[in-house]
């Protein structure tokens, strides 16, 4: 199965990109991902960075770093903001570091469906929220998703009393960490390269994530049950660099975005193939996936939502995505 996702994709991508000729003065843009190059975010990358070539006729040649080559994701953000690279694809947790209000997405539960979210972080009013990244040196170029994350760990969670006690590794996020306090871990920040050694050893008791990054990873040798309570869907984002961005002419800069824009039409389509693909595996290599009820979960971070969104001072944005949740 894990060939067959990564010849789809691969087929997907051939079908996307011509190969960019090469210019003698092209100008060496980097992005750093921290995925290893068979998942689908990499892949994405690899596209964008193709169409950036091809669309520039080469001015611009796009090189790819994976599986944190340049480094992880928080020290991808420092790097993108002071210009030592151009690109990367980041949790938009991961920016919270730079603007607390950023952890806003990271709120249990605030997105209803798939449907929804692209419904919310494609509106304008989102736009406006993000623009405030510029004073800090990124730009958003494009919206990818990482879909929902969901509990995996060495002993079953069927509910949020299961989890008492337990470590769970999450990303360097307040309101990560807050909420499994709420439905009763302790939230650990630990590095994403290092999880697997921290799961290996006993550091933490569990982590959370996506389908596919459980397979990339290989976080399956390390953990035994696969809870989908889908507590979270925090975007993934393409940024890069005003310092490079703005020294780039008017027709590279529409390049990059039109290269943005398409790897954002793949990634919504290749995600789908490769969450089913990557469950298909998981049910042959873990002791359970489990499909807990939710609604106990819901109930757990219900204030949370609320007291978290006043901290941050972003009520009223909050206040919208939840009441357009109820036309989903």
């Amino acid at each position: 199965m894990k060939k067959l996702l990564v010849i789809l994709l691969a087929a997907l991508l051939s079908l996307c990109i011509v190969m960019p000729v090469s210019a003698k003065n092209a100008r060496v843009l980097k992005f750093s991902s921290i995925h290893e190059p068979t998942h689908v975010s990499a892949i994405t990358a690899d596209l964008f960075a193709a169409r950036v070539n091809q669309l520039t006729d080469g001015e611009l040649d796009v090189q790819v770093y994976h599986s944190r080559q340049l480094g992880d994701a928080r020290q991808n953000v420092e790097n993108i903001r002071n210009g030592s690279i151009a690109f990367t694809s980041v949790s938009i947790a991961n920016l919270s570091q730079v603007i607390p209000a950023m952890d806003m997405f990271s709120l249990p539960y605030i997105f209803k469906s798939d449907a929804h979210y692209w419904y919310c972080i494609q509106h304008p009013k989102i736009d406006e929220f993000m623009a405030q990244l510029e004073k800090k040196g990124i730009k958003r170029i494009s919206w990818i998703t990482s879909g929902a994350r969901s509990l995996f760990t060495q002993k079953p969670v069927h509910k949020p009393a299961d989890l008492e006690g337990m470590k769970i590794r999450v990303m360097a996020s307040p309101v990560m960490i807050n909420t499994m306090k709420a439905i009763g871990a302790n939230g650990v920040p630990i590095a994403w390269g290092e999880l697997y050694n921290a799961l290996q050893t006993g550091v933490v008791d569990g982590a959370e994530n996506n389908p596919p990054s459980l397979i990339s990873m290989k976080f399956y040798e390390v953990s035994k049950y696969f809870t989908l309570d889908e507590h979270m869907r925090i975007p993934d984002v393409n940024i890069v660099s005003t310092k490079v961005y703005d020294k780039l002419s008017e027709s590279q800069q529409a390049a990059i975005d039109q290269a943005a824009l398409e790897a954002t039409h793949f990634m919504r389509g290749a995600w789908m193939v490769s969450r089913q693909s990557s469950l298909d595996q998981l049910k042959g290599k873990m002791a359970g996936i489990i499909e807990p009820d939710k609604q106990p979960f819901i109930d757990a971070v219900a204030d949370l939502v609320n007291s978290e969104a006043k901290r941050l001072g972003v009520e009223d944005t909050v206040n919208w995505i939840l009441e357009s949740g109820k036309k989903f």
